[in-house]
């Protein structure tokens, strides 16, 4: 296998294992979720995703290649404050507070699937704020796979005892919209900062409010005990905190060196699908075909969404560059 070659399958590992780690947030929230009440757990993962990604930043930092994309100083202009805040309060601490109530109501392999859908929410906030736009085929991918999350909906779905499915699904949904709601806002944060410095400020902010809900709702910490008497819930918090939340970015960052971002970014439409089958293999959820399929078109229409999204990018920038050349410049 040539360096070329070597490459490219490395950085296609790289991307694939950044979707099935992101793919698995349900399975993972889903044990915690049901041991300790989702407020409490969100102030747990943060604290947690804080230590995991200082450290990280504490050995990142002192690389000149890494602290490129990833950040190289704490240092943050004043009138950002309050967007990092935003982010990291709305993005972080609304998205995990949603996620975690809904699996209360719903399945991992649902939970999976809308979330899933955060490329379409993203897009349809980029057209309002934004001036995003989207054509006829990335319309038609949005309106199958709204199709088939209805079939999914309102087919045989992983009950939950004292569950209410439908609120379940409400709750998943707003904790998507959340996210996307500030994914340009993050990108813009990551760029200027790195994407390790401005994850960490978030997840501090996050925190912050945590210590502040704590003392004005008497959350119960002593919950933390729960989570210590059983070391497969340790396990799942450390890596909810420090994997999902930390180590991926360092993955996916080597995956964009060695493939680009576009043709990584692609390999994140497996993430529903890896979330149904992990579910259905660890947490023994349904397995029906009927399903299987639903949730592989998901797949298919994120595919075809983002993939048409990249090529339409890549001519709007040719097209510019043209404009750029055919300008003359004015001496």
């Amino acid at each position: 296998m040539n360096t070329t070659n070597r490459d490219t399958f490395l950085g296609w590992t790289a991307a694939i294992a950044v979707a099935c780690i992101w793919g698995v947030t349900g399975v993972v929230s889903k044990p915690l979720s049901m041991a300790v009440d989702p407020m409490t757990l969100v102030f747990f993962r943060y604290v947690t995703a804080v230590i995991g990604l200082s450290f990280i930043f504490f050995f990142t930092s002192r690389s000149k290649n890494l602290s490129a994309d990833l950040g190289s100083s704490l240092k943050i202009d004043t009138k950002d404050i309050g967007r990092i805040a935003l982010c990291g309060i709305v993005g972080q601490g609304v998205f995990s507070l949603f996620n975690f109530l809904s699996l209360s109501h719903i399945g991992a392999t649902e939970n999976g699937v809308i979330q899933g859908m955060q490329p379409f929410a993203t897009v349809f906030f980029g057209m309002m704020f934004m001036n995003f736009r989207m054509n006829k085929i990335q319309w038609g991918a949005f309106i199958a796979s709204a199709v088939c999350i209805y079939a999914m909906s309102v087919g045989p779905t992983n009950t939950i005892e004292g569950g209410t499915p439908l609120l379940g699904y409400v709750y998943v949904t707003c904790s998507m919209l959340a996210l996307a709601w500030t994914a340009h806002l993050r990108a813009s944060l990551a760029d200027k900062y790195g994407s390790v410095v401005s994850m960490l400020y978030q997840y501090i902010s996050v925190a912050v409010m945590g210590i502040i809900v704590v003392l004005t709702m008497g959350l119960d910490l002593s919950q933390i005990y729960i989570i210590f008497s059983s070391p497969l819930l340790i396990a799942l918090l450390i890596f909810l905190g420090t994997g999902i939340s930390g180590g991926s970015y360092l993955i996916q960052l080597y995956s964009f060196k060695r493939i680009g971002v576009e043709k990584a970014t692609m390999a994140l439409n497996l993430m529903p699908l890896v979330g149904y089958l992990v579910a259905v293999v660890t947490l023994g959820e349904q397995m029906a075909m009927g399903k299987t399929i639903v949730v592989s078109l998901i797949v298919v229409a994120l595919y075809v969404f983002t993939k048409f999204e990249t090529k339409q990018e890549e001519q709007i920038a040719e097209n510019l560059a043209c404009d750029k050349k055919a300008t003359p410049e004015v001496s």
